[in-house]
């Protein structure tokens, strides 16, 4: 003989219904971050390489300048990884000495402009 089947009340359907389409909704959104990130990475490599291709044909530099200057860049941290150690340092305050909160240009606590320089990302 089976054992009885357990009740499935219509609350719990309901319950089960919202659960699923709460999960199908997280999936969609990620979905169009992944694109959105990836159109951002290809748009980001392209501007690169336009770049790339005018310091070459005004200024003359080669592959082997590009290729010494990210090693060179790569290298601040003392390891050669491929990653830029530098943007994760925090970096202090000249005129107050305290630690500017990441990505930001202006000291929270003085309101002094960082020296972040280009590639500081702006809040």
């Amino acid at each position: 003989m089976m054992p009885p089947r357990p009740y499935i009340g219509h609350a719990q359907v309901l319950v089960a219904q919202a659960n699923a389409q709460s999960a199908r909704d997280v999936a969609h959104e990620s979905a169009i971050s992944s694109d959105t990130a990836l159109r951002n990475a290809e748009r980001l490599y392209m501007v690169v390489h336009a770049m790339w291709e005018l310091l070459k044909d005004k200024a003359g530099l080669t592959d082997a300048d590009l290729e010494a200057k990210i090693r060179e860049i790569d290298m601040r941290d003392g390891r050669l990884d491929g990653r830029d150690a530098t943007q994760t340092l925090p970096q202090v305050c000249r005129q107050c000495g305290r630690t500017i909160l990441s990505g930001h240009t202006r000291c929270a606590w003085c309101g002094a402009q960082s020296e972040g320089g280009a590639f500081t990302h702006a809040r």
